[in-house]
């Protein structure tokens, strides 16, 4: 077993809730659904590409279990790591510290899933920070943009922060507000 982003990653209560206002999954739980579809798309790119090539130079039966023949296919002299950049990371705006962490100890993965995640990303663990502050960054945006015409119409509100964090706060204060994992219950 290998670790990745052991580093871990903080987010504050705003985040946390702009999350849970489109999320049923909890914030750990996607992370670690994303650290999966990384593992797959790795595996899924290293095998269109270089699985043929590996095959061309076998004689007999090949192993059908990923744990032997990624690790093979990375090993072959002529096998070039794909290098996918991270994106610029989007910082997310707060106001809060950020002080809830999500991944406190990173995340196990098989060996041969390791090293599919470093053939393929040029820094797997940057690329998690990324999909996981694009994430926070995007929900934010969207629950503001989303609930900023309910406050204008209501005329209960006088003033609308301007402040991000304030916002979001302001949005789950009041009452009846439910996010997206008390809606679908309350739906069963």
């Amino acid at each position: 077993m290998k670790k990745i982003c052991t580093k871990g990653y903080k987010i504050s209560s705003p985040d946390r809730k702009a999350l849970e206002h489109y999320m049923v999954k909890t914030p750990t739980k996607w992370c670690e659904d994303a650290v999966k579809g990384m593992v797959n798309k790795a595996i899924k790119n290293i095998m269109k590409v270089w699985f043929p090539v590996y095959k061309a130079k076998q004689s007999g039966n090949i192993s059908a279990d990923y744990a032997v023949i990624i690790p093979a296919i990375i090993s072959m002299p002529e096998f070039k790591p794909f290098n996918y950049k991270t994106p610029a990371i989007p910082t997310p705006c707060r106001k809060e510290v950020a002080n809830e962490e999500i991944w406190p100890s990173g995340f196990d993965l098989e060996d041969y899933e390791e090293k599919a995640l470093r053939a393929f990303y040029e820094d797997p663990e940057e690329m998690m920070m990324y999909f996981i502050s694009n994430k926070i960054c995007r929900r934010k945006e969207a629950m503001i943009k989303g609930e900023e015409q309910k406050l204008f119409k209501d005329k209960t509100v006088t003033n609308i922060p301007s402040c991000q964090d304030d916002m979001i706060n302001m949005i789950c204060a009041k009452p009846g507000y439910k996010n997206a994992a008390e809606l679908e219950a309350l739906s069963e």
